[in-house]
């Protein structure tokens, strides 16, 4: 079994029917981003991108079959498109994968929007293919900014100090900081603080007592709120300390908004400070694809992801981000046949694993790769399958 990182040039469908001898079986998850097939003659990508509806289907199908084969009976598929193929691409999914789930996601991708006849066009979708009746997506991180902040203090029904004994402790902040510095011991029955607030020295001790003076109980015992004290931040309001809580993560909505997808800001701009004389169009963002692969094989610190259209290489730069993060040794496969992979693909993988770019955002993960154009002899096939 081959262990490195691979970049091939070449057919995408002869390298499909190639990689089957050493990695059938063996693929977590397969991310592209093919050809859309716009309905007009301008053809804005180097593959042929002006094909007719059935040929554009033929060709997908071909490909899609071929890459099932890579896949693990687990593993998932993430496909971007846009409005022109959508529904087809939809239909197609549902045929070839008859035992996944088929999610669709809107991205808003383009905020400043692409013109239209009847409407300025700001989003794309990505199709998730993933096995039915488990649970394959990972709870997606919350930035600060949009974490849902409520009161550890329980209330409501059940919520009295006498309904659970070991829910009622202090939980002790520095008021200089604002930060958590301990928790105390379970109360004693006898023992009332009479205020939500105690202080103790320089410490303030924050019980879990409502306005009425009512002594309630956190929501989590003594025994397990130091397990999730990075949940937790303690706020004054109106001259009382008091505890709230807030989750850093959540489940994946089916509309992505976010400034970090403009495709502009993260995808051509860092492109092209990786590579300066690119002459790549329209590459994606780079936490677009990241956040899709983040959300399959987060918690898969090997995983295989497979690229068969691999552009200019975001989605091996979003694998070794992902690996630099965590500390994780997941590995890429990337197929291109453009005579841009070179000059754009390799370069820019290269640039992303020896840490060249200083100043872009987390670039630099390690993760060496081999090279290499599928045999002469192979591409003789080009002509004998349909494309």
């Amino acid at each position: 079994m081959i262990r490195e990182n691979l970049i091939l040039k070449g057919n995408n469908l002869v390298a499909l029917h190639v990689l089957k001898k050493q990695f059938r079986g063996k693929v977590d998850l397969i991310y592209i981003d093919p050809p859309y097939n716009p309905p007009s003659n301008a053809n804005t990508f180097c593959y042929n991108n002006t094909f007719n509806n059935s040929s554009w289907l033929t060709f997908m199908r071909n490909r899609l079959e071929a890459a099932k084969l890579l896949m693990k009976k687990e593993g998932a598929l993430v496909v971007a498109i846009d409005d022109n193929e959508h529904a087809y691409l939809g239909v197609l999914l549902d045929e070839i994968f008859p035992s996944h789930e088929v999610h669709c996601i809107t991205i808003v991708h383009n905020p400043r929007g692409v013109q239209g006849t009847n409407f300025s066009y700001t989003h794309e979708y990505a199709y998730f293919v993933i096995p039915a009746g488990r649970k394959t997506i990972n709870h997606r991180k919350i930035p600060p900014q949009e974490i849902d902040w409520n009161n550890l203090r329980n209330w409501g029904g059940e919520s009295l100090r006498e309904d659970a004994r070991n829910c009622f402790y202090p939980i002790i902040v520095n008021p200089q900081t604002s930060q958590i510095v301990g928790f105390g011991d379970v109360c004693p029955d006898e023992y009332h603080p009479g205020s939500i607030n105690v202080a103790t020295g320089e410490l303030i001790q924050v019980y879990p007592i409502d306005g009425e003076r009512i002594e309630r109980k956190w929501r989590y015992a003594r025994q397990s709120v130091e397990q999730i004290k990075h949940l937790l931040r303690a706020r004054k309001k109106n001259g009382v300390w008091d505890m709230e809580i807030g989750k850093d993560f959540g489940l994946y909505k089916t509309v992505w908004m976010d400034t970090r997808y403009d495709a502009n800001e993260y995808g051509t701009k860092i492109v092209k400070q990786l590579v300066p004389n690119c002459a790549f169009d329209f590459p994606k963002s780079l936490h677009n694809v990241y956040d899709c692969i983040y959300a399959v094989v987060a918690d898969k610190r090997e995983a295989l992801v497979l690229d068969f259209f691999a552009g200019s290489g975001t989605t091996a730069h979003a694998v070794l981000e992902l690996n630099r993060e965590d500390g994780g040794g997941r590995r890429f496969i990337l197929v291109e046949q453009m005579d841009y992979i070179e000059e754009v693909t390799v370069e820019r993988v290269r640039k992303v694993v020896q840490n060249n770019a200083a100043g872009l955002l987390n670039v630099g993960s390690g993760g060496d790769f081999v090279y290499c154009e599928l045999m002469r002899y192979n591409e003789a096939f080009m002509d004998r399958i349909q494309a």
